[in-house]
């Protein structure tokens, strides 16, 4: 048998860790996956809004046929059930972008190197993508945002854990601490890159992921459980994937999904270059608590607000002048569906669109659509909106589908 081909039992148990940590991410998630959400789901591309997409006989179906082969992939790994599990998953992202969870993108470009290739071209592809996602997220951290918003957070949430605060410290002190985040993952990429340095790589990698779990636990900021479940994934899947022996090149000529497979993967590393430009989508960039993203900022007439009853606990209390409360779709998402409101401009315009028409608001509706802010001021664009037939306008300008699925 050529060696490049020789059975791994370190692939194998590394298809297993992948699969339980999925199907664990899917049980804290199922209420996304599930058709009769209150929440709207807006498809990627517009002919997916049909009945016939988005009837529960196709979800359910779908995500049963999902289940199943993460569970046989856990109890025998092959490359029939990783194509099952990446079938699945694209057509469940194609019927609602909010599917596009990090975790369950990540999912999908593992389950093309599991049904694809061996374990010799497989790991090289897995640690690129790995790598990837640790310069990508450290990147995005790199932040004015970051360093006086989330990373205030995550600083005091760190010094909490070892019974003190930042109270004492200057604001200017607090925010350039707050960059130790990113750059210890940056430290993490640059020291699994390269193999004199992995085994240190290994062990710091398995740092940053325990202290983030940490901080997100209910010790610490109290995030909800995908998260928490993901970052173990990592804890168990580095010291499998950077520990697996690098082998002999393969001298046989690559097969059509082995080279899909590769340039999948290296669009998949690369292409998040392109995010700070608008080009790429904020959470396929690995813009993982990265503040700095495009959003829609929803506000509800207060004539207007006694047609939306049920979506009551997420407004906003009413200050100043300004005739409008804010509708929390961050807080909406999470006590809905379990899981962060997708991090992207055009779709939370999308899901202002759905409620513009759900509950006939007309003029009773303003966005203020912000753009990415400035990685060194963290000034926005904001562009505002009023009324249903501005959005609409808006929405049109999008190249993916701004269109939502009625209830």
């Amino acid at each position: 048998m050529d060696i490049a081909n020789k059975p791994n039992p370190r692939w194998k148990l590394l298809q297993q860790v992948w699969a339980v940590f999925a199907l664990a991410l899917f049980i804290v998630t199922f209420r996304l996956w599930l058709p009769d959400s209150d929440f709207p789901a807006i498809p990627l591309f517009s002919s997916f809004t049909s009945p016939g997409f988005q009837s529960v006989w196709t979800h359910y179906p779908l995500l049963a046929l999902c289940g199943l082969s993460l569970l046989a992939s856990l109890i025998k790994p092959s490359p029939r059930n990783w194509l099952m599990i990446l079938g699945t998953l694209v057509l469940m992202f194609l019927f609602n972008q909010h599917h596009l969870q990090p975790w369950a993108f990540h999912l999908a470009l593992g389950a093309i190197v599991f049904a694809t290739c061996s374990a010799n071209s497989g790991v090289r592809l897995l640690r690129l993508l790995c790598i990837s996602i640790y310069v990508f997220s450290a990147v995005g951290k790199f932040d004015y945002q970051f360093m006086h918003t989330v990373g205030q957070q995550f600083l005091n949430a760190t010094v909490g854990l070892i019974g003190h605060n930042t109270d004492a410290l200057s604001p200017e002190l607090s925010a350039k601490l707050t960059l130790i985040f990113p750059a210890f993952e940056l430290l993490v990429a640059v020291l699994l890159s390269f193999t004199k340095t992995r085994r240190i790589g290994i062990i710091a990698a398995i740092i940053l992921h325990t202290n983030i779990i940490l901080i997100l636990s209910p010790l610490g900021l109290g995030h909800k459980p995908g998260v928490l479940i993901w970052n173990g994934l990592f804890i168990a899947l580095i010291p499998i994937l950077f520990a697996i022996p690098s082998q002999l090149p393969e001298m046989s000529e690559a097969s059509l999904g082995r080279r899909i497979a590769r340039w999948t993967i290296i669009a998949a590393s690369l292409l998040p270059v392109l995010e700070p430009h608008g080009k790429y989508d904020h959470w396929l960039a690995w813009g993982l608590y990265s503040p700095r993203t495009s959003r829609a900022e929803i506000n509800i007439h207060l004539y207007k607000i006694k047609e939306l009853p049920e979506l009551e606990p997420y407004l906003l209390p009413h200050s100043g002048d300004i005739p409008f409360r804010e509708l929390d779709i961050r807080k909406w998402s999470l006590a809905e569906l379990n899981v962060p409101i997708y991090p992207q401009d055009r779709f939370q315009l999308a899901v202002a669109r759905y409620l513009a028409h759900s509950y006939n608001l007309e003029s009773g509706i303003e966005v203020h659509l912000m753009g990415i802010a400035d990685r060194f001021t963290g000034r926005r664009e904001v562009e505002i909106l009023r009324g249903a037939h501005e959005i609409d306008m808006r929405c049109q300008k999008f190249l993916f589908s701004t269109d939502y699925v009625m209830q």
